[in-house]
């Protein structure tokens, strides 16, 4: 017990310094004040009735999009990943379905799949991070490694991207809902990302990348504008610290259109339930200024108690979730029982305790 003795004190360390850090902070009225002068306005949203959504909607449906990986296996090159991403509608679309799902298996153990490998490594080399080796197997083999694992967030963008641009064909929704900003999809998505937008405005769309876990550093900079001090006290200035119980349930923080957060796509910030924690949502540019009569339908259908994701989207998450006992289950019953013992099974498995 002395080892977990030591772990308790070193976490209640932590937690002191902490604690202590979080003292120096700004009053929350001067950090509010400093982001309305120089991110935005904070809005507070509004409760939709059912006769209001059913005038947005006008009879189209809610589309939620988003996809889910797993793995089966031990380490590179002793994998398999497999892929499902799911486009759901509220209604049916023109062949009667409600929704639009996309598979996929890659593993360096296909032929196919380990020479698209070895294609990145010859053709995007400088990408990689790979300090030389004595053994030159291993070096190619941590090439192969770092690419492996490009390819396969590539191809799950892709595989989303692939099902929203058909459910937007066959449901031609009013509002689809991405999980996750837009900066990955089009930084990963190539062509497709440019389909889907031509998709978006033919069928006259408004989509919206819903982001659980605020991840960038981009307020930092605007309140260090107003006055550095402000930010004293928190850890890294991150925007989910700045954000943390910093806007009221039900208040969102609508940045500036002249002063974009981000130069791509209009983002603003988002609290839809008693959750403290900040969620954003990215828009394109052009539909900026749809974002009021949106931001009011999230906040409608999004439980006060939850964790701040709209209830269609999590709805779609947990149909579109590749558990791993389901992954297991399905390639036990498709691969022999040698085969996995051979190249997939790790060693970790076969322990006694």
């Amino acid at each position: 017990m002395s080892g977990l003795f030591t772990l308790a004190k070193e976490l209640q360390g932590l937690n002191g310094s902490l604690h202590e850090k979080r003292k120096e902070r700004a009053d929350r009225t001067a950090i509010r004040a400093a982001l309305e002068t120089n991110v935005g306005e904070f809005v507070r949203a509004k409760r939709l009735s059912d006769e209001q959504i059913g005038e947005l909607f006008a009879g189209r449906p809610l589309v939620g999009v988003d996809g889910s990986v797993n793995q089966f296996g031990s380490n590179y090159p002793y994998a398999i990943h497999l892929f499902k991403s799911l486009a759901k509608s509220t209604l049916p679309g023109r062949d009667g379905t409600r929704k639009v799902e996309k598979v996929q298996m890659f593993s360096p153990l296909s032929t196919a799949d380990h020479a698209a490998v070895r294609q990145f490594v010859a053709e995007r080399r400088e990408e990689l991070r790979v300090e030389p080796q004595e053994d030159r197997n291993a070096e190619r083999d941590i090439a192969e490694q770092q690419a492996y694992q490009i390819l396969v967030d590539q191809k799950m963008v892709e595989l989303e991207l692939q099902a929203a641009i058909d459910a937007l064909k066959n449901f031609r929704p009013y509002l689809m809902l991405m999980d996750g900003g837009f900066s990955r999809l089009k930084g990963k998505g190539g062509e497709l990302w440019e389909q889907f937008e031509e998709q978006v405005t033919h069928s006259d769309t408004i989509v919206v990348g819903v982001i659980e876990e605020v991840g960038s550093y981009r307020l930092k900079s605007r309140l260090d504008d107003v006055d550095e001090k402000l930010l004293r006290g928190f850890i890294r200035g991150h925007d989910r610290e700045v954000l943390f119980n910093m806007l009221e349930t039900g208040e969102w923080l609508k940045t500036s259109l002249e002063r974009p957060i981000k130069n791509e796509f209009y983002t603003v910030f988002n609290r839809l339930s008693d959750q403290p924690q900040a969620g954003a949502c990215d828009f394109l540019r052009e539909q900026a200024h749809r974002v009021d009569e949106v931001i009011d339908f999230l906040y409608t259908i999004t439980p006060g108690k939850s964790r701040g994701i709209p209830l269609w989207l999590d709805v779609v998450d947990a149909e579109a979730r590749l558990t791993k006992k389901q992954v297991e289950m399905i390639v036990k019953s498709n691969v022999d029982q040698e085969i996995i013992e051979s190249f997939l099974r790790p060693q970790r498995e076969r322990r006694d305790f």
